[in-house]
């Protein structure tokens, strides 16, 4: 702030000054959180300086002290109605959490999970016949891995982008190879289910990629058993957070209690009431005095008229 200008704000008690700060501190607030990105429905927890200062001077041009307590109160309960809002819509995601989400991803890791185990046995059986090298790109095996990479390689660029193809297989497992539009091609080992991955430029790379896959089945299992275990637990956290209560249910209850009281105090809705009753009552009678004057001055005038003779008999005189 520049030191040497003073800003002073001027009202005056019991006038309509009160209302035109009420607007301006409700302007400010809307303000401050679309300059400060929030969310209104999340957040309002507190007000900045400025706000704070134009809700000060709103009080200070409030006579009736029930007044100032009123706006504090519809303030302060705006600010739990939020907070209430956003209790029941994290709940409502929890009960999705509990209820939906995860029972389903944890019966997928489950079926996931037999599949691999399947997986491993037909793996360990393959092992038993022996640890040579072979593979079969089209219809034909390759002992040697340099050359069963080159043949994958160049079966791989006379594919067309975007699809997944069987190309072969490997060591009991069916090779399939998915090949995008971003250059960027994968190998999958299918069995029960599919184990994938990246492809490199180099035959025998690749050969050994496809080895860890066929070797490493048993990091897939232990992979699902601890997603399965986190699941649950997330599962159970969820359950937990949606049964606890609001914890301002208490505070919210009571300021709405003392909302009503201070309405009740201030006969507000009353008083407006009564003012529409009496000016409904005024008009009515001013209307049924415009209506019996209007009626004597039309009698009192056919009257006048009544006195004068008319054209003919002035003619026949």
């Amino acid at each position: 702030m520049n030191k040497e200008v003073a800003v002073y704000r001027y009202v005056t008690k019991e006038t309509f000054d009160a209302y035109s700060w009420s607007l301006v501190e409700n302007k400010q607030r809307f303000i401050s959180q679309v300059m400060t990105s929030k969310a209104v429905s999340r957040t309002c927890e507190d007000i900045d300086e400025a706000t704070l200062s134009y809700a000060e001077i709103k009080a200070v041009a409030t006579g009736n002290p029930l007044i100032k307590e009123k706006m504090e109160i519809d303030n302060e309960l705006q600010r739990l109605k939020l907070l209430k809002a956003n209790y029941d819509s994290q709940r409502y995601t929890f009960q999705d959490n509990f209820m939906i989400k995860y029972p389903k991803l944890i019966k997928a890791a489950e079926e996931k999970l037999k599949c691999v185990k399947y997986d491993i046995e037909a793996r360990d059986k393959e092992l038993l016949k022996g640890d040579e090298f072979a593979i079969t790109i089209g219809k034909i095996t390759y002992d040697e891995r340099s050359e069963g990479g080159t043949a994958l390689l160049e079966a791989v660029s006379k594919s067309k982008s975007g699809d997944t193809y069987e190309i072969g297989s490997f060591r009991g497992f069916t090779l399939l190879v998915e090949k995008n539009y971003m250059d960027i091609n994968y190998m999958i080992l299918r069995g029960k289910t599919e184990y994938n991955a990246e492809m490199s430029t180099s035959p025998v790379g690749n050969m050994i990629k496809l080895d860890n896959l066929f070797n490493n089945l048993n990091e897939n299992e232990e992979f699902l058993k601890k997603k399965i275990e986190q699941y649950k637990r997330d599962m159970e956290s969820s359950k937990s957070e949606y049964e606890k209560p609001f914890a301002y249910e208490k505070e919210l209850s009571d300021k709405q209690k003392r909302q009503a009281e201070l309405n009740a105090m201030l006969d507000l809705e009353k008083n407006i009431d009564e003012e529409i009753c009496v000016s409904e009552q005024s008009n009515l009678k001013v209307s049924e005095n415009v209506k019996n004057t209007y009626t004597v001055n039309k009698d009192s005038k056919t009257q006048d008229m009544s006195e004068y003779p008319d054209e003919s008999n002035r003619d026949g005189r």
